[in-house]
């Protein structure tokens, strides 16, 4: 996710999206030569194989990279308050399972002894997360296999002692079978060192942006296949075919006309049993998404709440 300026063919999808299809070929990746290119066709994709009937609700997946509190006013005018984006995740764990990434800066900032003022502030933003119902991730930057196995495993060992996180998120992930070694052992290192409060099992979420090599999958609880400016879907590969979909993430940003297609796509979207989900509007020009949440959040929540809702009945 540090790469975000990723763009496909939004203006057609919006238009699918409008009339009900949402299951549109093309869509975008995170490594440059080897995920798939974008296409602005709104034609639906290739069946995909028949998917079970879903039995588990959908959750949100949100990158919540803006920093816990917010200031304003100087000197004994200063007033600082907990970010309204942290507040609005925390809100919505009310409602609809959510899971949080944070990424205090491009992944932790050290363990001190007194904590620093920007490690106080996440530890006590994870615990009002946590006190919301919210799972929390770690981000941690892989370089697609580039970045030195140690650093990653070190950026793992600094959240489980001093964060108090639920797992980590690897971004920046590779797809090809050659580093399914080293994903390995970065997700066997979050295991072993990661224990989550509530007595769960570490969390071990992958971004490769695309679908990646199963071998790739395999080293994850999550693989986020979609990380992208557009709501293209690609049809998932023959090789993935047996892969449970609750455990595929699909995330959008910059969605310009969020209001009007955000029902329809995640309704096409719990059909297909896909697991975790975030869309937002946030990220246009440049920008980087993940630093707000969606001015449209609530309805977001409403609406995934709505669909799970149907499980029950």
């Amino acid at each position: 996710m540090v790469e975000f300026c990723r763009r496909g063919g939004l203006a057609a999808l919006l238009s699918a999206a409008l009339l009900g299809v949402t299951a549109c070929g093309g869509g975008g990746g995170s490594t440059p030569a080897t995920s798939a290119s974008s296409t602005s066709t709104a034609t639906a994709a290739p069946a995909s194989p028949a998917v079970p009937q879903r039995t588990a609700p959908m959750s949100l997946l949100i990158p919540l990279y803006a920093y816990p509190l917010v200031s304003s006013g100087s000197g004994t005018s200063r007033i600082t308050t907990i970010n309204p984006a942290w507040q609005a995740v925390a809100a919505g764990a009310a409602a609809v399972p959510t899971v949080a990434v944070i990424n205090p800066s491009n992944g932790p900032v050290a363990c001190s002894s007194p904590p620093s003022a920007t490690l106080t502030a996440f530890t006590q933003g994870i615990a009002q997360l946590h006190a919301a119902g919210a799972r929390v991730l770690g981000y941690v930057h892989t370089s697609y296999g580039q970045r030195a196995l140690a650093s990653v495993q070190q950026d793992v060992q600094t959240y489980a002692q001093c964060y108090g996180v639920d797992g980590i998120f690897f971004d920046e992930v590779a797809v090809q079978p050659g580093q399914a070694g080293y994903y390995a052992a970065a997700a066997a290192a979050a295991r072993s060192a990661i224990v989550p409060l509530l007595g769960q099992t570490a969390l071990v979420v992958i971004n490769p942006g695309a679908y990646p090599d199963p071998s790739i999958a395999a080293t994850a609880d999550v693989t986020v296949v979609h990380e992208s400016a557009d709501l293209n879907q690609q049809p998932v590969p023959a090789s993935l075919a047996a892969y449970a979909p609750s455990r595929f993430a699909y995330l959008a940003f910059g969605i310009g006309s969020l209001a009007q297609v955000q029902s329809a796509v995640l309704s096409g979207l719990f059909a297909q049993g896909i697991g975790y989900v975030d869309l937002t509007d946030q990220g246009s020009a440049g920008t980087n998404p993940w630093a707000n949440v969606s001015s449209v959040y609530p309805d977001l929540i409403q609406a995934v709440q709505a669909l799970n809702q149907t499980l029950q009945k």
